[in-house]
């Protein structure tokens, strides 16, 4: 399957965890798996391609000679959990999934499913793969279904995250969030214009590196006028110059009443300058 839902077991039976990678990937799933509770959120904590998470029932919480199975996993699992979506506004859908559900059903109604890990494998991939579709990320892939079939195979899973936060943060009035979305912008323009610079330009973009100037911006230049057409090429410009004169969280006023910062408009202006110059030079 070219995308699988990459999801994150927890569980320290490596034999189970084996078989339910092979069945997960029957339902379009990619499981990886950690046998403790620490490497599990290291994992998921570092990367945003996990798009859900599976917990054992009972598990250790360290990796280490003499760590046992707790019976208080779960309780600790579930905080680490809450952490983690606060601390970088994420939603992970979960379960639980054990060979005791009836252990855990009575405390986590409304809170959490539980699934019988012998029998419910179907039930359980059911379940996670709907939560993960009503995710609002999910929502953004759809939204723009064919610019993230343009980037399959030329951004990265990481890189793709990314401009799912853009695209997210677009309609923000917040001007920390605006500062924040224009330096990703910088960023994935640096990207876009790498990509581009070996794909019409038949270079390298470490050749931009030894004259004056910043490397995207001598790529733009460059790419100006036999691939971008010149209402393009503005854009371009445009996108350069106030992504690096406003994505830092110094304060870029000038002190005068009429001076310019991005505004929940203008952010909306450059996100589309971005797509569209993105559906233009990737193919």
């Amino acid at each position: 399957m070219r995308n699988p839902n990459h999801l994150l077991l927890i569980d320290d039976n490596p034999s189970y965890c084996q078989l339910l990678a092979l069945e997960g990937r029957q339902y379009g799933f990619e499981v990886i798996y950690f046998h403790n509770l620490e490497d599990g959120f290291d994992a998921l904590t570092s990367s945003r391609r996990y798009k859900a998470l599976v917990l054992d029932g009972h598990c250790m919480l360290e990796a280490g000679l003499g760590e046992t199975a707790k019976p208080n996993f779960v309780y600790h699992a579930l905080h680490r959990l809450n952490e983690l979506e606060h601390g970088q506004n994420r939603s992970v859908p979960f379960c639980i999934n054990s060979e005791t559900p009836a252990e855990f059903v009575p405390e986590l109604e409304g809170i959490a499913q539980v699934f019988n890990k012998i029998v419910q494998h179907q039930q359980m991939f059911e379940y996670l793969k709907k939560a993960i579709a009503e995710l609002p990320e999910m929502a953004i892939r759809n939204r723009y279904a064919d610019i993230f079939e343009k980037t399959a195979g030329v951004f990265s899973p990481e890189d793709e995250d990314l401009l799912i936060d853009i695209l997210q943060a677009a309609g923000t009035s917040s001007k920390a969030d605006i500062v924040t979305t224009l330096a990703l912008l910088r960023r994935m323009l640096e990207l876009l214009m790498d990509i581009s610079c070996i794909k019409h330009l038949q270079k390298s973009p470490d050749e931009f590196t030894r004259g004056p100037g910043s490397r995207t911006r001598l790529i733009i230049e460059s790419l100006n006028p036999r691939v971008l057409p010149p209402e393009l090429f503005v854009s371009a410009n445009n996108l350069y110059k106030i992504c690096s004169k406003f994505g830092s969280h110094h304060d870029r006023s000038t002190g005068k009443e009429n001076s310019y910062h991005p505004r929940k408009y203008g952010l909306q202006r450059l996100v589309y300058s971005y797509i569209e110059l993105l559906d233009f030079l990737i193919d």
